[in-house]
């Protein structure tokens, strides 16, 4: 079967003579993974890191079928700047540009990762997402691993414990509704069967796909993410105000708002 492979930065250096630009189209047997695609280009597999099939989430063990197209970036290195153009807020640090180029647009529809979110959004409120990010794994530590169910049996007592790690951003309103945004996400879950399927329903299903030239023209919040909000809010969670939850729709790929010279715009549409 016969399946594209587009490459950037330092992986481009492993596509055949016949590419074109940084795509090439691959002969690969029926029962072929990403990993077999990897393999015949003769990259190694510790430079994949941006692994992207049909323009979603994959694993190096995802099947392959005809026509697919998987999309293989390295680890952010800078990058030379006629090769790879970002979205202007991901130049700030490496783990920025790490975030933009792995998870930022993409869509995402497994439950925890959504939940995952949820929190972080909220925790981000009057701060700047760079200092949520780099305390993410802090939280992921400190949250079993946003686990909604085990978050949702925390007591006072854990809370107060939470309160009292530095490596979390300290704030009790927040923590307490890290707890009761569990109760309210495994209630829509058990109720609805995905607490994805749920979400999704705010852009029928689908990415919406913008076509803004500059940052400065991207919204703050849309009739979507206040029809978003205030399901939400009626629903008992809290932190999830028109403005998060756009900020939410934009991290998990229900809407693609790279701006259209970014190389993940055209990827992800």
């Amino acid at each position: 079967m016969k399946v594209s492979a587009v490459c950037f930065g330092q992986m481009r250096e492993f596509l055949p003579p016949d590419a074109e630009g940084n795509r090439a189209t691959l002969e690969l047997t029926s029962e072929a993974r990403v990993l077999d695609l990897v393999h015949s280009l003769g990259a190694p597999e510790r430079l994949v890191y941006v692994l992207l099939v049909n323009g979603e989430r994959g694993q190096l063990d995802h099947p392959l079928a005809e026509g697919d197209e998987v999309t293989l970036m390295p680890p952010y290195t800078g990058g030379a700047p006629n090769d790879v153009e970002r979205c202007d807020w991901a130049l700030m640090s490496d783990l920025m540009s790490e975030y933009h180029d792995t998870e930022w647009g993409v869509p995402l529809r497994d439950d925890r990762g959504q939940f995952e979110f949820l929190v972080l959004e909220g925790v981000q409120a009057g701060l700047s997402w760079s200092t949520v990010l780099n305390k993410r794994a802090n939280y992921r530590d400190a949250l079993d691993g946003f686990d909604p169910e085990k978050i949702a049996r925390y007591d006072e007592m854990k809370v107060e414990t939470l309160l009292t790690n530095k490596g979390l951003i300290r704030n009790r309103a927040k923590m307490n509704a890290a707890v009761s945004n569990a109760r309210a996400f495994l209630e829509v879950r058990d109720s609805v069967g995905s607490f994805s399927d749920y979400i999704w329903q705010f852009v029928d299903g689908e990415p919406v796909v913008n076509g803004y030239r500059s940052m400065d023209e991207l919204p703050a919040e849309t009739e979507s993410s206040r029809a978003m909000s205030k399901d939400l809010k009626s629903r008992g969670f809290k932190f999830v105000g028109p403005t998060i939850c756009y900020a939410h729709m934009q991290a998990t790929g229900m809407v693609n708002d790279h701006i259209v010279s970014c190389w993940r715009h055209s990827l992800l549409t």
